[in-house]
């Protein structure tokens, strides 16, 4: 496969998918990526992003969401709480809000695997492109998320996935260079839904030639 540099763009409103096993960069490099955006909901299922800087999923948070206005937030489950109810009442929020991009740090996190996803869940990410409602997932087993999370996405970030059931699971959409293990710490194939053929970055050029853009 062969290395290349390329800059990476991504828009608010778009599908992106992360995944890797822990260590490989997906999670810097969703919030690297996220960083420029204005309307930003965070589902954190590990709630272990609480150094993003985010406010807290409360009344107000609701409230600028329903407003369109600026609002950068994160959303982890309280002590004693209904995971999937509080899951399915942000992603409510995040769908009739409009105009904002919601990402899940861990998919299967939200969604049980093997389990159906939730009627907002797919709507958001099936229908809410018409709403300008941005869907970004991360995940470190692809086979564990529901599919459309990766068939409907724009953009596709793979680092390195250790086992080859997860690798077969992305190949399908990225190709057979996703068959590959990648060797480089913080290696990743990067594609776009238009490409018929994914790239090799050896280190994703935040910082340097990378270019963001909400």
């Amino acid at each position: 496969m062969a290395t290349s540099e390329t800059t990476i763009t991504l828009r608010s409103h778009e599908r992106v998918f992360f995944c890797g096993r822990t260590g490989s960069g997906k999670t810097f490099a969703a919030e690297h990526l996220t960083r420029p955006l204005p309307r930003l909901v965070v589902l954190d299922p590990k709630g272990t992003l609480g150094n993003w800087n985010l406010e807290p999923w409360d009344r107000d948070a609701r409230r600028r969401l329903r407003n369109g206005d600026p609002i950068r937030t994160r959303v982890v489950v309280p002590f004693g709480a209904a995971a999937e109810e509080v899951w399915d009442e942000a992603l409510f929020e995040i769908y009739a809000g409009g105009n904002c991009t919601a990402y899940i740090d861990e998919s299967y996190g939200v969604t049980d695997p093997g389990a159906k996803p939730s009627r907002n869940l797919t709507s958001l990410w099936t229908r809410g492109r018409e709403l300008r409602v941005g869907a970004w997932a991360s995940s470190q087993r692809p086979v564990w998320v529901p599919l459309f999370e990766i068939s409907e996405a724009d953009h596709l970030f793979v680092f390195r996935l250790t086992l080859e059931e997860d690798r077969r699971r992305i190949a399908a959409f990225v190709g057979p260079e996703a068959l590959e293990v990648i060797r480089e710490l913080h290696g990743v194939i990067y594609s776009r839904a238009e490409w018929e053929h994914p790239i090799y970055i050896s280190r994703l050029p935040f910082g340097s030639n990378g270019k963001k853009q909400s």
